[in-house]
């Protein structure tokens, strides 16, 4: 067989049964008989070069090479029906919907888009949005996105200085990085200084710009023998989570925080003592000027983002 040719027949047949655990049933379900199920399967088997069922009493179950191929084989039917959905839907619009792809860093998307996700929707109704925020493909939330080579992204918000950024990208969000817990923890333990911090729980992150240790040592607090309790929570929304619920102290990201602080589940007992972080940036990949639509999500951002100091 060439190696762009697929035995498209014989994969359907293979996962009806691999589904299944039972030639018997596969053919049932694609209205054939059983011996036309082996018959199949003994094809992709000479096709493939390995043997994808071992038979057990009146069923089959997978080799591992077959367990292996059933799983990627599953993955793409998922994908094949998600693409023909997509389209479906599009044909009974009866109209053209632009696709926007989204990419942007994990803790972002949960804590600053999510809260505020409803007005882009409503803003861009004819607008299929895709948001893509999983942490293994954009090497989690400080570190440089990169673009997937099959669905490169209309639309980037990335992370990073003023000096990378600043001529390719349009200024999103400027953060400061300080101290936040929940206003029971800072109520219960009184914490009023500073040097009362090591002696809590002290929430990180590990991709943070600015860490405890520095911190702490900003304000001439000596961090040789470490806090009391410590805890490291990746990406920031879980560390801003577990904050917000009483677990410890974060020091974390303001442009992160922001809704927390807005409904009072999170306080910031030390304003005066913040650092500055970096800034989240608004860029789109392509060299040539954006469509109208990924421009109208691009203002979007900065509007809802307000004025970037």
């Amino acid at each position: 067989m060439a190696d762009r040719v697929l035995p498209l027949r014989g994969i359907s047949v293979f996962e009806a049964a691999a589904r299944a655990s039972s030639f018997q049933s596969a053919a049932e379900e694609l209205n054939l008989t059983p011996s036309a199920v082996s018959h199949q399967i003994r094809l992709l088997e000479d096709i493939l070069g390995v043997r994808l069922f071992d038979r057990v009493g009146r069923g089959v179950t997978l080799t591992p090479e077959g367990a292996e191929y059933a799983r990627a084989v599953r993955q793409s039917i998922r994908r094949l029906r998600a693409a023909t959905s997509d389209i479906r839907a599009r044909g009974k619009a009866g109209a053209h919907i632009e696709v926007v792809r989204i990419e942007m860093p994990p803790s972002f998307a949960h804590c600053w888009l999510l809260p505020r996700l409803h007005g882009l929707l409503a803003a861009l109704p004819e607008v299929d949005i895709r948001v893509n925020a999983q942490g293994s493909h954009l090497q989690g939330d400080r570190i440089p996105l990169q673009l997937s080579a099959d669905a490169p992204a209309d639309l980037q918000i990335v992370y990073g200085d003023r000096d990378i950024w600043e001529d390719r990208a349009q200024l999103l969000l400027s953060e400061v990085f300080q101290p936040y817990c929940a206003p029971a923890v800072l109520q219960r333990h009184g914490i009023d200084a500073p040097e009362k911090l090591p002696m809590r729980m002290l929430v990180s992150t590990a991709q943070n710009v600015v860490t405890w240790d520095e911190w702490l040592q900003l304000q001439g607090i000596e961090t040789d023998h470490g806090p009391l309790g410590a805890i490291q929570m990746d990406p920031s929304h879980l560390a801003i989570g577990a904050a917000a619920n009483g677990v410890g102290i974060v020091l974390e990201s303001s442009v992160l925080v922001d809704q927390q602080v807005a409904d009072g589940t999170l306080v910031a007992p030390f304003p005066q003592l913040s650092r500055p972080g970096v800034s989240y940036w608004v860029y789109t990949p392509s060299g040539s000027r954006p469509r109208a639509c990924v421009e109208a999500i691009r203002d979007w951002f900065v509007a809802a983002a307000g004025p970037a100091i």
